[in-house]
């Protein structure tokens, strides 16, 4: 019984931890292959330094720079924390720490999209200068 007991409760822990968020990264062939299709939604998020955002971006990313810290609070603190956002950057680190505090204020959908912009040309995914 008592094993009976110890079953269902990891069961029941193991359970309530996959309700959480959605997905915590993927990577940039995932993102890829999301279809967006004028769904307001999903939002690609890029988190770098708007030279760098203009140097190349992802057709219909919204940016705001981690970097400049007060900003990047007080801008996300206008988006909506129901919509999924996928968090890119250079190369991976920005994004993983700005996707870090979007979920510790609230976001409910965030995914950090490993490899950053780096890792999109390199793939020679399509970028928009």
């Amino acid at each position: 019984m008592k094993n009976l007991i110890y079953a269902f409760a990891s069961l029941l822990f193991m359970v309530s931890c996959s309700q959480g968020t959605a997905q915590e990264n993927m990577t940039v062939s995932e993102l890829n292959k999301v279809e967006f299709n004028n769904d307001d939604d999903k939002v690609v998020l890029d988190v770098r330094t708007p030279e760098e955002y203009a140097e190349g971006n992802i057709e219909g990313s919204q940016n705001i720079d981690f970097l400049k810290t007060d900003y990047f609070t007080s801008s996300i603190e206008g988006l909506d924390k129901n919509k999924t956002y996928y968090v890119i950057c250079r190369s991976g680190g920005r994004s993983a720490r700005a996707s870090d505090q979007m979920r510790a204020a609230g976001f409910k959908n965030v995914v950090n999209v490993t490899g950053g912009m780096l890792a999109w040309q390199a793939a020679n995914l399509p970028v928009k200068k």
